[in-house]
Formats: structure tokens, sequence, C-alpha cells
């Protein structure tokens, strides 16, 4: 009997939250039931390539399928994917992240009418709504309706988060039957960490930066795994390195394992405080959550968010948490249970929490425990793909 196929299509290539998860999927023992295919946008860096071929599965690099809002890229993206359709003739079309899910579905509408019928499930995983990312009330209101237009197309819309589903309810983007919650999972017993003194100088050790030190002495190191977008709300981590700093006198370190657009801002704003030395932009790392031994704190800043791998992987590594109350994050961490949650765009509260810890090591000890055995329990990768190939 032959396998079936399924096309996993993302709008980017870079590693993310989204590749990570078709990675995990594509990778799995439910898989190799399939013929597995992974479509994305061969616009900038294509870190998802090598890590699928590596898997045996087939790429394929479409041309006009970008992040950015382009009409006529747009139109000949959801012709690309058309004509992609037409030539896999998959069982299954997976779509994630939003632009993939909007033009994808258009792309579906058009190949399963006559005469190119081709008899599909169209799943759509939705990794956090864009249209709670920071940008003008237009374009909020223009994905908002895209996602409402283009739901009718799709035969199952899997949530990351029950926040992401509740918010699919309230502006009846689907009706209740189509939505269903997955959360994301990790396997805890195949991670590896690297020890902290070592982890520490691999990430800091720059031959372009002078000002590195040799060692971080009695520094405490606070920091985080995040791609430099506006929606990561790195300024202000910044900002709140800078109160630590200034205001409470502090010795603090913070390690930003990541790059992206928004570097330069990021550099220009280190440099607007003069905290060259103390706050260090380490760069994208592969296999980044073996150096999360690294910190002493785990913070995420995020203004947005799905429901992020790299909170569950600073939970199986434990460290003690203080992350933004956005996205599926209170799904994951009960405050002051197994971590400590915030409002975003709080540099102040950040910098509080962060004082806090330090003054209670026995509650930053307990809280990371917690977190630890909670990630365990409930959040497994096993569970995820098990549940998401159910949908297929």
């Amino acid at each position: 009997m032959d396998k079936k196929r399924v096309l996993y299509v993302v709008t980017q290539g870079e590693w993310g939250g989204a590749q990570r998860y078709i990675y995990d999927l594509a990778g799995s023992p439910e898989a190799q039931n399939w013929v597995i295919n992974v479509a994305f946008g061969n616009d900038g860096d294509n870190a998802l390539n090598p890590k699928i071929e590596a898997l045996g599965a087939k790429i394929w690099p479409l041309k006009w399928l970008k992040r950015p809002i382009s009409p006529i890229a747009d139109i000949l993206a959801v012709f690309e994917l058309w004509r992609l359709f037409r030539q896999i003739r998959p069982d299954v079309i997976h779509l994630n992240s939003s632009k993939a899910g909007v033009v994808g579905s258009l792309a579906s509408f058009l190949v399963s009418h006559k005469p190119y019928a081709i008899s599909h499930k169209l799943i759509y995983t939705v990794h956090g709504w864009v249209f709670n990312e920071p940008m003008s009330a237009l374009k909020k209101i223009f994905y908002l309706w895209a996602e409402k237009f283009t739901a009718r197309f799709k035969d199952k819309i899997i949530c990351v988060s029950e926040f992401d589903r509740q918010i699919a309810l309230k502006y009846r983007i689907a009706p209740a039957e189509k939505l269903v919650r997955i959360h994301n999972g990790i396997n805890i017993d195949s991670m590896e960490f690297l020890p902290k003194d070592e982890a520490r100088r691999e990430l800091i050790k720059k031959p372009w930066d002078p000002h590195a030190p040799s060692g971080l002495g009695m520094t405490t190191v606070i920091g985080t795994i995040a791609n430099f977008f506006s929606t990561k709300g790195l300024e202000y981590l910044i900002e709140a390195v800078r109160l630590l700093i200034t205001d409470y006198r502090l010795p603090i370190t913070a390690i930003i394992i990541g790059d992206g657009e928004l570097r330069p801002q990021l550099e220009n704003l280190i440099s607007k405080y003069n905290l060259q030395k103390n706050i260090f932009l380490a760069g994208k790392k592969e296999n980044a959550s073996k150096y999360l031994r690294a910190f002493d704190i785990y913070v995420c800043s995020s203004v947005k968010e799905g429901f992020p791998y790299s909170i569950l992987e600073a939970m199986a590594a434990e460290l003690p948490i203080i992350a933004t109350k956005v996205g599926g994050i209170p799904e994951i961490i009960e405050n002051n249970e197994s971590g400590l949650l915030i409002e975003p765009r709080e540099s102040g509260a950040l910098a509080e929490k962060i004082k806090l810890l330090l003054n209670q090591p026995e509650l930053a000890d307990q809280l990371a425990a917690n977190a630890q055995k909670k990630v365990k329990e409930k959040f497994l990768k096993s569970t995820m793909i098990q549940k998401t190939f159910g949908e297929y």
C-alpha cells in the first residue's frame, strides 16, 4: 500500500517556533507512515532546510512566499502553491504561520475545483494570531478579516494554546467544531545541557569584543533565547538590566541568544545605556537550548507569543523563570508556583521580579524545581505528535 503524502507549508525557513514544530512532526515515528514534503519561503535564513533534508524529506523552496504584505508577491505565492499542490497531490496540506495560512488556503480552494480537483485535508496551525502583534490598527483589521475569510477553506485549525482558541471564538474566526487546542511539547529525555561554566564561556567569548570578560565571577546571569523581532520585547529586557545596574546597583549580566532584523536597534540601545560590558548579544546558536544552564534566571519579555518552546526548555533545564503574561504562557507557567508572571512592556516589574529572586534564592530554587516537574508531566512531545497526526 502506497504511503499517503503530507505537505507542510511555512512562511519562512528561519529557525523559530513554527519551524521547530514542523521539524518535530516530520521527524516523528508517526511520520514514517507518510511521505513528507516541506515548503517554505526562500527569502533569507533557511536554517530549516538542512534539518529537514537530514530527515530524508523533500524540500520545496518558494520564491514568492514572503512575510511582509505585498499584493503582487502574495498573488504570485497563491499560484506558486497552487502549482505545487497539483504537482505533489498531497493527501494532507498542513499550513503554519499566518501568511502561509492565508495564501495556502486560497491555493487549496483553487486546486480543489475542476479541472484540477485534488482531494485533500487542509490543516492550519496557529502559532499565535498575527493580529495580536504590534502593528497598526489597519493591519490588524486586515489580518483579522483575512483569517476569518480563509478559515472557511480549512478543515481543522489547531491552536497551540487555549488563549488562541478563545480568541478565535471571540472574533468568530471559525466555529468551535473546527478548532482544536494541542499544546506544544518537548522530549526532555533527549535534551543535553552544557555545564554552567562551559556554557558561559562559549556564549560570552567573542573575538570582536575587546571588553568580553574571561569569566563572569560572582555576577548574576539572566538570559533568554529569542529572534530579534518586535514581538519579543527585548528592549524591555535591556531597560530592566539598566534599572538593576543603575538604580539597584546589582551585578547583572544578560545574555541574549538569537539574531534578527532588530539587531542594530538593540545594539544602539545597549550603547545608549552604556551596557556593552553587561549585555551580550550571543548570536544564533545551533541547538541553543544546550546553553540554558549558563543562566541563573530565564526571562521572556515578549509582547506576543504562541506557546514558546524556549520556556518549556528552560523549565526542563530547571531554571527559575520570569515571563510576560501573554499568549499561551499562563498555560505553561502558574504564577508563584512554577515561575513568575508580569504584564508585558513593564521593565520596572521585570527588574523587581529579578531582584526578588536574587534576594530569595530558596524561592528561585522552588520555582525551578516545580517548573521541571510540570514540564515532565504535562508538555510531552509524544502527546503533541499523536494528537496532531490524529487530526490528519
